[in-house]
C-alpha cells in the first residue's frame, strides 16, 4: 500500500512538472520555507515544487546575465500554471508560445509573463534565498496553484 501511495504521489508530481532540456529540478520543499542555494544558481533553471498544506505550486530561479538571481512563480499571468520551459537564455509559455528572455524575468508585471515573486517576498541571506511558508500558502491557495492534492 505504501509503495502505491507513493507511486500515485510521483505520477501527480511528474505530470505538471516544466523541467525542460535547459533545466533542472529541485525535491519537492513540504510545508516549510523554501531556501534557494546562491551557489547552486546558473544560467540554468532551476524548478522548485512547493507542496503547503496539500496545495502545491511550482517557482524557477536562474542567474541572469546582470548576475542577479531572478525568482518567479512558474505559471503565466495570463495562461494559468501552465509553466515554462527553458531554451537556452529564453523561458517559452507552455499555452501561447510567448517567449521571455531571462533579463525580462521579474521586471515585467501583466499580460503573458512569468509572476514576479518580487523582493518584498523574498528574505536575502549570505549565501541564499528563502521564500517564506506563508507567502509560498499565498501562492499555493491561488489560481497559480499546479495541483490540488
Amino acid at each position: 500500500m505504501r509503495f502505491s501511495v507513493f507511486a500515485l504521489l510521483g505520477a501527480a508530481f511528474l505530470s505538471f512538472s516544466s523541467v525542460g532540456a535547459y533545466a533542472s529540478q529541485a525535491p519537492l520543499t513540504v510545508d516549510s520555507d523554501l531556501v534557494i542555494l546562491l551557489k547552486n544558481m546558473s544560467p540554468t533553471a532551476i524548478y522548485y515544487p512547493v507542496q503547503i498544506d496539500g496545495n502545491i505550486a511550482e517557482f524557477f530561479a536562474v542567474r541572469a546575465p546582470d548576475n542577479t538571481i531572478r525568482v518567479v512563480v512558474n505559471a503565466c499571468q495570463a495562461c494559468g500554471p501552465v509553466g515554462f520551459l527553458q531554451e537556452r537564455e529564453n523561458f517559452t509559455c507552455r499555452a501561447c508560445g510567448q517567449k521571455f528572455h531571462v533579463s525580462t524575468l521579474e521586471r515585467r508585471r501583466g499580460g503573458c509573463n512569468p509572476i514576479p515573486v518580487g523582493d518584498q517576498n523574498k528574505k536575502m541571506t549570505a549565501d541564499s534565498i528563502i521564500l517564506e511558508k506563508d507567502f509560498l500558502r499565498q501562492v499555493t491557495t491561488s489560481r497559480y496553484a499546479k495541483r490540488n492534492l
